[in-house]
């Protein structure tokens, strides 16, 4: 079949079009070894904008490894820690930041990287409790590090708000462990948890129910003085809490609770003091005619007590 003159010149542009397109595509862009650092370093960012970090990852460590000399080496340096940040690779992160502060201490990207380092070990910690914290912890030293070393940081509220949010991360994994020891009877290890929360972590927001929840532990197995203690600390630390009515509901029934404890073990003279105290600090309460006649039921016994030693001398 005979093929018209401008057909046959169209088909050959078409079949030269797509060779030349293969050729390029064969040739792909050109090798990353032989662009300047600068290029590639902008090139770099211009993907990590773009939320490419696979793409950022691989132009940022051709600059820091083919060009170690460079005056752009350790912005991509920081930009390559970003981008594996970015790309959610939290550990090597950390490494890529520190790698910065270590090699290279001059930079002006050596404050951020520190704080980044921290940052990323923060992020790499498993959000739920029940999971491995020491990343935490090690975000958490790094942060406290953090504001001694560069008090004057335009990141120093930064830094405060990731410590802040660490802290409570921390306050709350004890907390819950307290919580589920409780709930187990397992009140030593209880004990231990609340104790943490109160004494490390006072400041947070988990710090006032573990107050009082380990005084409602001490109320639970009797062991009312201690439980009075707790719950009069309670309102002495957190006395516009929204618990602090019920705290002096139950600090007034302890109190009256150890005077009678005392009582019914024989201990006449710790009876005696616990009833005292419970008038003297509870006067109005409805248990104070009672607490009083415990006073007299003690007193009579302790005169009979003295009479029977008086006899038998």
């Amino acid at each position: 079949m005979k093929i018209s003159t401008p057909t046959y010149f169209i088909r050959l542009l078409f079949t030269l079009l797509i060779i030349s397109a293969m050729a390029l595509g064969c040739g792909g862009r050109p090798s990353l070894t032989n662009m300047p650092a600068k290029e590639l370093l902008d090139l770099g960012i211009k993907e990590y904008e773009n939320r490419k970090y696979l793409n950022a990852i691989e132009l940022f460590q051709t600059v820091v490894y083919n060009h170690p000399g460079n005056s752009v080496v350790d912005t991509a340096q920081y930009h390559l820690a970003l981008a594996y940040l970015g790309n959610k690779d939290y550990e090597v992160a950390a490494v890529e930041f520190n790698r910065l502060a270590l090699n290279y201490p001059s930079s002006a990207y050596f404050e951020n990287a520190i704080f980044m380092r921290a940052v990323s070990y923060y992020e790499g910690t498993p959000k739920h409790y029940g999971l491995d914290q020491s990343e935490l912890v090690v975000a958490i030293k790094q942060l406290e590090d953090f504001l001694i070393d560069f008090p004057e940081s335009h990141l120093i509220v930064d830094a405060q708000n990731y410590l802040k949010a660490a802290n409570a991360r921390l306050a709350y994994k004890y907390y819950k462990s307290a919580v589920v020891y409780r709930h187990i009877g397992a009140y030593r290890a209880a004990k231990k948890y609340y104790q943490i929360v109160i004494d490390d972590y006072t400041n947070s927001e988990y710090a006032a129910n573990a107050v009082f929840e380990y005084a409602e532990m001490d109320f639970s197995i009797g062991n009312y003085a201690e439980a009075h203690t707790a719950f009069e600390n309670f309102l002495i630390i957190f006395p516009e809490h929204e618990l602090a009515q019920e705290a002096k509901k139950k600090a007034t029934e302890a109190s009256f609770k150890s005077g009678l404890s005392a009582f019914n073990k024989g201990e006449m003279d710790s009876a005696k003091e616990r009833f005292e105290s419970f008038i003297k600090e509870y006067p109005d309460d409805d248990r104070v005619s009672s607490a009083k006649k415990y006073l007299s039921l003690i007193a009579d016994k302790q005169s009979m007590l003295s009479q029977d030693q008086h006899a038998e001398s």
